[in-house]
C-alpha cells in the first residue's frame, strides 16, 4: 500500500495521481472531440469538462481546494491575467511588424471584406482561443506541473528550486511533444513550444496562480491567429482581421507553423519568460506581508 499511497499526506502518491488524471484525461479529450467538431463549441465543452474533471481530482485525489490549482480570482489574479494578456498580445504584434519590414509576410487584404458572416466568426474564434488557452493552461500547468513538482520535492530534491526546475522541464517537454503532431510541424517548432512550456511554467509556479499564464497563452494564440492571420503552432488562420500569407518558408518567422516555428518565435517567447520574471521580482519586493510570502513555490527566490 505504501508504494500507492502516500501515509503522510492521506493520499495517493504524485505518479499515480499524475497517471490517474492523464488517463481520465485524454478520454475526456477523445470523447469530446469525437461528438463536438473543434472550434468554438468543443473548446466552451472541454474548458467545462476540464473543470469539473479538476474539481473531483482535488475533492477525492488530490485532496485540495480547487483554488489550489491557480484559480483564485482576487484583484492580483485579475491584474496579473492583464499583464499576461499585454506581455502575450504586444510581443506578437512586436514580431508581426519585425516580420513585415524583413518583407517574410505579406499582407494582402482585410478579413471583413465581402465577408458577411467574417465577425460572427472572428467572435468564434475569440471564444476558441480563451477556451484553449484555460483548459490547455488548466491541465498542463494546474494539474501536471504543480502534482510533479509536488511529488519531486523530497529528500532527495530539498528546497524549491530542483523540484520546480524539473517539473517545468518535463510538462514542457510533454507540451511540446504534444503539438508535435500539428500540421506543418518541425523540430524548430517543436523546440519552441517546449520553451513556450517553460515560459508559461515558470510564473505559475512562481506565483502559484494560473492568471499570467492563461492571458500569455490566449493572448499570443489570438492575435497571431486572429488579428495578424499567422497560422498558430501549424493551424491556418481562418477568421483573421488582417489576411497575411508567408513571402517565402523563412526559418526566421517560422512559415506555415506560425511564429512558433521560426527564430524570431524564440526571441519572442524568451522576451516574454523574461518579463515575466521581472514582474515576479517586483511583486516580491513590493508585497512582503505572510499572504505573499506564502503564495506560489519560491521558484524565483
Amino acid at each position: 500500500m505504501q508504494v500507492f499511497q502516500n501515509q503522510e499526506e492521506n493520499r495517493i502518491r504524485s505518479p499515480w495521481r499524475i497517471v490517474l488524471f492523464m488517463a481520465f484525461a485524454i478520454l475526456l479529450l477523445i470523447t469530446i472531440t469525437a461528438f463536438v467538431p473543434f472550434g468554438a463549441a468543443s473548446a466552451v465543452v472541454i474548458s467545462l469538462a476540464s473543470t469539473a474533471l479538476l474539481y473531483l481530482f482535488g475533492r477525492y485525489v488530490d485532496k485540495r481546494r480547487f483554488s489550489g490549482y491557480g484559480l483564485q480570482p482576487d484583484a492580483i489574479w485579475w491584474k496579473e491575467l492583464g499583464i499576461g494578456v499585454l506581455l502575450g498580445g504586444g510581443t506578437i504584434a512586436i514580431l508581426f511588424i519585425i516580420s513585415l519590414n524583413l518583407s517574410l509576410y505579406q499582407v494582402t487584404g482585410y478579413g471583413w471584406v465581402g465577408n458577411p458572416g467574417f465577425w460572427a466568426g472572428w467572435l468564434g474564434y475569440l471564444i476558441m482561443m480563451a477556451g484553449v488557452g484555460y483548459y490547455e493552461e488548466l491541465l498542463f500547468r494546474g494539474y501536471l506541473n504543480l502534482n510533479l513538482y509536488e511529488g519531486l520535492r523530497g529528500k532527495r530534491l530539498k528546497g524549491a528550486f530542483w523540484p520546480a526546475a524539473l517539473s517545468i522541464l518535463a510538462i514542457s517537454v510533454l507540451f511540446g511533444l504534444v503539438h508535435a503532431g500539428n500540421p506543418n510541424a518541425t523540430l524548430l517548432g517543436i523546440i519552441n513550444v517546449t520553451l513556450a512550456g517553460v515560459m508559461l511554467g515558470v510564473p505559475f509556479l512562481a506565483t502559484g496562480r494560473l492568471a499570467m499564464p492563461i492571458g500569455i497563452h490566449f493572448a499570443w494564440n489570438f492575435v497571431q491567429g486572429g488579428v495578424v492571420g499567422v497560422p498558430v503552432s501549424g493551424l491556418a488562420a481562418t477568421n483573421s482581421l488582417l489576411i497575411t500569407h508567408s513571402i517565402h518558408e523563412d526559418i526566421l518567422a517560422g512559415g506555415a507553423f506560425g511564429f512558433e516555428g521560426g527564430l524570431l518565435g524564440t526571441v519572442g517567447i524568451l522576451a516574454i519568460l523574461t518579463g515575466s520574471v521581472a514582474w515576479i521580482v517586483h511583486l516580491r519586493k513590493a508585497c512582503r506581508d505572510q499572504q505573499m510570502k506564502s503564495t506560489g513555490t519560491d521558484f524565483g527566490r
